[in-house]
């Protein structure tokens, strides 16, 4: 019986309830590698540009874990710009107070607030014993000329402190777009020159191999912390025992996606953003959880309603027209 299982916690604790864990997948992993390569090249400024829904925000948060555990001398902030962000200069020095933790982010002059974030961003560096500042940028595609200023004020001003700042705006295609233009106006160049040096296409998943990754690491993820209980045995306990692994399932779970993309009469070729995997490995696991046994495994059935209730179909029947564009020539 189902009650006998002595779980460590109740199952509306766990983070795969609370969609609050972070999985790799090939594009985080490609991700994380090219912000390294940029720390270590000193390359200031990079683009990282995808569609809407392809996991960049969850691609972020894993990145900025895995910096400060990587690298406990470098500082790391990240912040999301809000659709039509205010020009104000006040507001946007705010902003980044609140990113950096400060007790007071909306308080005082424009000129006040800046001369508080030059110095908690010293003391942040300072107390890391190190010389590094990264800032994650995310939904980087509203920022605004005047943002950008302000950004090379704050790593002007830091340089001058002998700390080096890092700027990864990561957002949807439209930033190359406005690297484009910046990049044709002598007065905004620079900007490019710092910020916009280096670009990557964090894309979604290609084929089955590329599910691999992220399905094995629920065989592998633990909670609570050195329980021995991994995200597939909390839910799937004998059968996990039994020798069940999800990292197995990525043909049986791509040809689910592939069946439901095809039935939807899709014209562009599959490419499957993060978020729906993740959906459907969480419905999958919740609901088999009465089902589980030694002998139990996750079905085509099972996958193909998991993918049925992800909104996998729905959601890019509303982003048709950009994955048609897509398919046009390079």
């Amino acid at each position: 019986m189902l009650d006998a299982l002595k779980r460590p916690v109740d199952p509306v604790d766990h983070p795969l309830s609370s969609q609050s864990y972070i999985v790799p997948t090939p594009a985080i992993a490609a991700m994380y590698a090219r912000v390294r390569h940029c720390l270590r090249r000193g390359v200031t400024g990079a683009l990282i540009y995808g569609h809407t829904r392809w996991g960049k925000t969850y691609a972020v948060r894993y990145c900025v874990r895995l910096l400060r555990h990587e690298l406990p001398r470098v500082v790391v902030l990240t912040f999301g710009m809000p659709q039509n962000p205010s020009r104000s200069e006040a507001l946007f020095f705010g902003m980044l107070l609140e990113a950096a933790r400060h007790p007071r982010p909306d308080s005082g002059t424009a000129l006040q607030r800046r001369l508080r974030l030059y110095h908690k961003l010293g003391e942040l560096v300072a107390r890391a014993s190190g010389n590094t500042l990264v800032v994650f940028v995310d939904e980087a595609q509203r920022l605004e000329l005047e943002h950008y200023e302000w950004l090379r004020d704050v790593q002007d001003e830091l340089g001058r402190r002998g700390i080096r700042m890092f700027v990864f705006l990561v957002g949807q295609p439209g930033l190359l777009n406005r690297r484009s233009a910046f990049t044709q106006n002598v007065d905004t160049s620079q900007i490019v020159s710092r910020f916009m040096i280096d670009e990557m296409r964090f894309s979604g998943l290609r084929e089955p191999s590329g599910l691999k990754m992220s399905l094995a690491a629920y065989d592998t993820s633990i909670f609570p912390e050195d329980s021995g209980w991994t995200y597939t045995r909390f839910f799937l306990q004998r059968a996990f025992d039994n020798g069940f692994r999800l990292g197995t399932q990525q043909q049986i779970l791509w040809d689910a996606f592939e069946a439901a993309h095809r039935l939807a009469r899709f014209d562009f070729v599959l490419e499957l953003p993060m978020e729906f995997l993740a959906r459907s490995v969480e419905i999958a696991l919740t609901r088999n959880m009465e089902h589980d046994g030694p002998r139990f495994e996750l079905s085509r059935a099972c996958w193909e309603e998991a993918v049925g209730e992800s909104n996998f179909v729905a959601s890019l029947e509303a982003l048709r027209i950009i994955f048609v564009d897509d398919a046009g020539p390079p």
